[in-house]
């Protein structure tokens, strides 16, 4: 990632883009979506949260503790489980996501 925040074409319309979360630049732009998206939702009366997803990215050397072969899967690869959640002091980055708050 060579600028502290990218928009990919193609994702979900949640996603709101990809940003280097432990940054400066990165932490301020994540302040300034939260708080537009608390705006967003005093407009409409729906609330809002943006949530991080923490992106392992190339050559993380963090990679070792998501593998699977660490987990005891055998015969199955290197690499890890497109199902997982990567803990953001271990991603490289972190792709945003705004979801709707509901109230039960």
């Amino acid at each position: 990632m060579n600028t502290p925040f990218e928009m990919k074409e193609g994702r979900s319309g949640t996603y709101l883009g990809t940003v280097d979360h432990k940054s400066r630049t990165g932490k301020l732009i994540i302040e300034i979506l939260r708080r537009e998206h608390k705006r967003r939702g005093n407009i409409d009366g729906k609330k809002y949260y943006v949530k991080l997803h923490g992106r392992l990215g190339k050559n993380n050397p963090n990679a070792h503790k998501y593998s699977l072969a660490n987990r005891g899967w055998k015969n199955y690869g290197y690499g890890s489980s497109p199902h997982q959640t990567i803990k953001l002091e271990d991603a490289a980055h972190a792709d945003l996501y705004v979801y709707e708050r509901y109230s039960y």
